[in-house]
Protein backbone atom coordinates (compact mmCIF):
# COMPACT_ATOMS: atom_id res chain seq x y z
CA UNK A 1 0.00 0.00 0.00
CA UNK A 2 1.35 3.45 -0.91
CA UNK A 3 2.10 6.04 1.76
CA UNK A 4 -0.96 8.08 2.81
CA UNK A 5 -3.52 5.70 1.29
CA UNK A 6 -5.14 5.04 4.68
CA UNK A 7 -5.12 8.72 5.61
CA UNK A 8 -6.25 10.07 2.24
CA UNK A 9 -9.83 10.83 3.30
CA UNK A 10 -8.59 12.81 6.32
CA UNK A 11 -5.67 14.58 4.63
CA UNK A 12 -7.46 17.83 3.73
CA UNK A 13 -8.85 18.26 7.23
CA UNK A 14 -5.40 17.72 8.74
CA UNK A 15 -3.53 20.11 6.43
CA UNK A 16 -6.18 22.82 6.60
CA UNK A 17 -6.60 25.85 4.35
CA UNK A 18 -4.11 25.88 1.45
CA UNK A 19 -5.00 29.32 0.09
CA UNK A 20 -1.84 31.05 1.36
CA UNK A 21 0.35 28.29 -0.08
CA UNK A 22 -1.47 28.40 -3.39
CA UNK A 23 -1.18 32.19 -3.71
CA UNK A 24 2.55 32.02 -2.94
CA UNK A 25 3.17 29.38 -5.60
CA UNK A 26 1.10 31.27 -8.16
CA UNK A 27 3.13 34.42 -7.49
CA UNK A 28 6.40 32.53 -8.03
CA UNK A 29 5.19 31.07 -11.33
CA UNK A 30 4.12 34.52 -12.55
CA UNK A 31 7.45 36.05 -11.60
CA UNK A 32 9.49 33.36 -13.35
CA UNK A 33 7.28 32.47 -16.32
CA UNK A 34 4.48 34.95 -16.78
CA UNK A 35 3.29 33.16 -19.92
CA UNK A 36 2.88 29.78 -18.21
CA UNK A 37 -0.23 27.87 -19.27
CA UNK A 38 0.36 24.22 -18.32
CA UNK A 39 1.13 23.15 -14.74
CA UNK A 40 2.03 19.75 -13.27
CA UNK A 41 2.05 19.13 -9.54
CA UNK A 42 4.25 16.20 -8.53
CA UNK A 43 3.22 14.48 -5.28
CA UNK A 44 -0.09 16.31 -5.70
CA UNK A 45 -1.86 14.38 -2.94
CA UNK A 46 -5.56 15.25 -2.80
CA UNK A 47 -5.20 18.14 -5.24
CA UNK A 48 -5.55 20.85 -2.63
CA UNK A 49 -3.00 23.06 -4.41
CA UNK A 50 -3.86 22.58 -8.08
CA UNK A 51 -7.65 22.59 -7.65
CA UNK A 52 -7.81 26.36 -6.92
CA UNK A 53 -5.26 26.98 -9.69
CA UNK A 54 -7.30 25.14 -12.32
CA UNK A 55 -9.04 28.34 -13.37
CA UNK A 56 -5.68 29.90 -14.28
CA UNK A 57 -3.67 26.97 -15.64
CA UNK A 58 -4.26 23.69 -17.44
CA UNK A 59 -3.37 21.57 -14.44
CA UNK A 60 -2.24 17.96 -14.10
CA UNK A 61 -1.31 15.92 -11.04
CA UNK A 62 1.03 13.02 -10.27
CA UNK A 63 1.19 10.91 -7.11
CA UNK A 64 2.18 7.41 -6.02
CA UNK A 65 -0.90 6.99 -3.81
CA UNK A 66 -4.10 5.77 -5.52
CA UNK A 67 -6.10 6.84 -2.48
CA UNK A 68 -4.87 10.41 -2.67
CA UNK A 69 -5.52 10.61 -6.41
CA UNK A 70 -9.05 9.30 -5.89
CA UNK A 71 -9.77 12.24 -3.59
CA UNK A 72 -8.11 14.67 -6.01
CA UNK A 73 -10.33 13.42 -8.82
CA UNK A 74 -13.44 14.58 -6.93
CA UNK A 75 -12.31 18.21 -6.68
CA UNK A 76 -10.63 18.79 -10.05
CA UNK A 77 -12.31 19.65 -13.35
CA UNK A 78 -13.49 16.67 -15.36
CA UNK A 79 -10.77 15.37 -17.64
CA UNK A 80 -7.86 16.70 -15.57
CA UNK A 81 -4.91 14.36 -16.22
CA UNK A 82 -3.89 12.49 -13.07
CA UNK A 83 -0.90 10.16 -13.21
CA UNK A 84 -0.15 7.28 -10.83
CA UNK A 85 3.65 7.23 -10.80
CA UNK A 86 6.83 7.43 -8.74
CA UNK A 87 8.08 11.02 -8.62
CA UNK A 88 11.71 9.90 -8.97
CA UNK A 89 11.23 8.07 -12.26
CA UNK A 90 8.14 9.10 -14.21
CA UNK A 91 7.79 9.41 -17.98
CA UNK A 92 4.72 11.20 -19.33
CA UNK A 93 3.63 11.95 -22.86
CA UNK A 94 3.40 15.66 -22.03
CA UNK A 95 5.53 18.67 -21.13
CA UNK A 96 4.67 21.66 -18.96
CA UNK A 97 5.45 25.33 -18.45
CA UNK A 98 5.68 24.85 -14.68
CA UNK A 99 6.22 21.90 -12.37
CA UNK A 100 5.68 22.18 -8.63
CA UNK A 101 6.15 19.87 -5.65
CA UNK A 102 4.76 21.21 -2.39
CA UNK A 103 4.50 20.17 1.27
CA UNK A 104 8.06 18.73 1.31
CA UNK A 105 7.18 15.93 -1.09
CA UNK A 106 10.82 15.53 -2.11
CA UNK A 107 11.75 14.65 1.48
CA UNK A 108 9.89 11.35 1.03
CA UNK A 109 12.64 10.18 -1.35
CA UNK A 110 15.16 8.49 0.93
CA UNK A 111 18.31 8.62 -1.22
CA UNK A 112 19.97 11.50 -3.02
CA UNK A 113 20.01 9.49 -6.25
CA UNK A 114 16.20 9.53 -6.05
CA UNK A 115 16.24 13.30 -5.51
CA UNK A 116 18.37 13.65 -8.64
CA UNK A 117 15.95 11.33 -10.44
CA UNK A 118 13.17 13.79 -9.61
CA UNK A 119 15.30 16.72 -10.83
CA UNK A 120 15.95 14.86 -14.10
CA UNK A 121 12.27 14.01 -14.58
CA UNK A 122 11.29 17.62 -13.94
CA UNK A 123 13.88 18.86 -16.42
CA UNK A 124 12.73 16.40 -19.09
CA UNK A 125 9.08 17.34 -18.66
CA UNK A 126 9.55 21.12 -18.65
CA UNK A 127 9.25 23.23 -21.76
CA UNK A 128 12.22 25.47 -22.54
CA UNK A 129 12.14 28.38 -20.13
CA UNK A 130 9.84 26.46 -17.79
CA UNK A 131 10.09 26.69 -14.01
CA UNK A 132 10.47 24.05 -11.29
CA UNK A 133 9.32 25.06 -7.79
CA UNK A 134 9.60 22.80 -4.75
CA UNK A 135 10.15 22.97 -1.02
CA UNK A 136 11.99 20.78 1.49
CA UNK A 137 12.31 20.39 5.24
CA UNK A 138 15.87 20.85 6.42
CA UNK A 139 17.73 18.22 8.41
CA UNK A 140 17.85 20.62 11.36
CA UNK A 141 14.08 20.94 11.39
CA UNK A 142 13.54 17.18 11.16
CA UNK A 143 15.95 16.66 14.03
CA UNK A 144 14.13 19.24 16.15
CA UNK A 145 10.84 17.46 15.46
CA UNK A 146 12.20 14.39 17.25
CA UNK A 147 12.57 16.47 20.41
CA UNK A 148 8.81 17.13 20.60
CA UNK A 149 7.16 14.44 22.75
CA UNK A 150 4.01 14.30 20.62
CA UNK A 151 1.88 16.49 18.37
CA UNK A 152 -1.85 16.39 19.07
CA UNK A 153 -4.41 17.97 16.75
CA UNK A 154 -8.18 17.85 16.87
CA UNK A 155 -10.15 18.17 13.62
CA UNK A 156 -13.85 17.57 13.24
CA UNK A 157 -14.56 14.57 15.49
CA UNK A 158 -11.11 13.09 14.93
CA UNK A 159 -7.83 13.26 16.76
CA UNK A 160 -4.43 13.29 15.09
CA UNK A 161 -1.26 12.14 16.86
CA UNK A 162 2.21 12.54 15.37
CA UNK A 163 5.52 11.45 16.83
CA UNK A 164 8.75 11.85 14.87
CA UNK A 165 11.80 9.75 15.63
CA UNK A 166 15.26 9.36 14.11
CA UNK A 167 15.51 5.93 12.50
CA UNK A 168 19.22 6.06 11.68
CA UNK A 169 21.03 6.79 8.45
CA UNK A 170 19.55 10.27 8.26
CA UNK A 171 15.99 8.89 8.01
CA UNK A 172 13.18 10.26 10.17
CA UNK A 173 9.97 8.33 10.79
CA UNK A 174 6.68 10.17 11.21
CA UNK A 175 4.42 7.89 13.24
CA UNK A 176 0.91 9.12 12.43
CA UNK A 177 -2.31 7.97 14.04
CA UNK A 178 -5.80 9.25 13.33
CA UNK A 179 -8.60 8.21 15.66
CA UNK A 180 -11.75 8.44 13.57
CA UNK A 181 -15.32 7.77 14.78
CA UNK A 182 -17.15 4.79 13.31
CA UNK A 183 -20.83 3.78 13.42
CA UNK A 184 -21.87 2.62 16.85
CA UNK A 185 -19.68 5.11 18.69
CA UNK A 186 -16.47 3.19 18.15
CA UNK A 187 -13.26 4.95 17.12
CA UNK A 188 -11.10 3.38 14.44
CA UNK A 189 -7.36 4.06 14.77
CA UNK A 190 -5.66 4.55 11.41
CA UNK A 191 -1.88 4.41 11.60
CA UNK A 192 0.88 4.97 9.09
CA UNK A 193 4.63 5.42 9.30
CA UNK A 194 5.97 7.96 6.81
CA UNK A 195 9.74 8.04 6.25
CA UNK A 196 11.56 11.20 5.23
CA UNK A 197 15.10 12.48 4.92
CA UNK A 198 16.94 15.62 3.86
CA UNK A 199 20.31 16.65 2.52
CA UNK A 200 22.59 19.69 2.92
CA UNK A 201 21.30 22.70 1.02
CA UNK A 202 24.61 23.28 -0.85
CA UNK A 203 24.44 19.68 -2.14
CA UNK A 204 20.89 20.22 -3.38
CA UNK A 205 21.81 23.54 -5.01
CA UNK A 206 24.83 22.01 -6.72
CA UNK A 207 22.76 19.18 -8.20
CA UNK A 208 20.15 21.66 -9.45
CA UNK A 209 22.88 23.86 -10.93
CA UNK A 210 23.96 21.12 -13.33
CA UNK A 211 20.47 21.08 -14.82
CA UNK A 212 18.81 24.46 -14.33
CA UNK A 213 19.60 28.17 -14.43
CA UNK A 214 18.47 31.16 -12.36
CA UNK A 215 18.18 29.10 -9.18
CA UNK A 216 16.68 30.99 -6.27
CA UNK A 217 16.69 29.71 -2.69
CA UNK A 218 14.03 31.03 -0.34
CA UNK A 219 14.50 30.20 3.34
CA UNK A 220 11.32 30.38 5.39
CA UNK A 221 12.91 31.14 8.74
CA UNK A 222 16.50 32.16 8.18
CA UNK A 223 18.30 34.80 6.16
CA UNK A 224 21.12 32.33 5.52
CA UNK A 225 20.14 29.88 2.76
CA UNK A 226 22.85 27.45 3.97
CA UNK A 227 21.56 27.40 7.56
CA UNK A 228 20.60 23.80 8.28
CA UNK A 229 18.81 24.95 11.44
CA UNK A 230 16.15 26.59 9.29
CA UNK A 231 12.64 25.26 8.85
CA UNK A 232 11.54 25.07 5.25
CA UNK A 233 13.46 25.95 2.10
CA UNK A 234 12.05 26.68 -1.35
CA UNK A 235 13.94 26.20 -4.60
CA UNK A 236 12.87 28.01 -7.77
CA UNK A 237 14.70 26.83 -10.90
CA UNK A 238 14.40 27.68 -14.59
CA UNK A 239 15.06 25.33 -17.49
CA UNK A 240 17.33 27.12 -19.97
CA UNK A 241 15.48 28.53 -22.95
CA UNK A 242 16.48 27.31 -26.35
CA UNK A 243 19.08 29.64 -27.82
CA UNK A 244 18.32 30.65 -31.41
CA UNK A 245 21.31 31.67 -33.51
CA UNK A 246 21.15 35.00 -35.38
CA UNK A 247 23.41 33.64 -38.13
CA UNK A 248 21.83 32.51 -41.40
CA UNK A 249 20.97 28.83 -41.22
CA UNK A 250 21.59 28.83 -37.43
Amino acid sequence: MADYDLLARHYDAVTGDSSTETAFIDSLIRQCNGQAVTLLEVACGTGGIIAPLAHRYKVSGLDISPGMLAVARTKLPEGTPLYLADMSGFRLDATFDAIICVYHGVNHLLGFAAWEGFFDCAYQHLNDGGVLIFDIYTTGYLQRMTEIPEILQQFDDNQLRIKVRAAGGGVFEWNIEVSAPRPGGRHEPLTEVIRTTSFPLPEVSEALGTRFTDISVIESSSEDADDEDGYRTWFVCTKPALQVSDEPGG
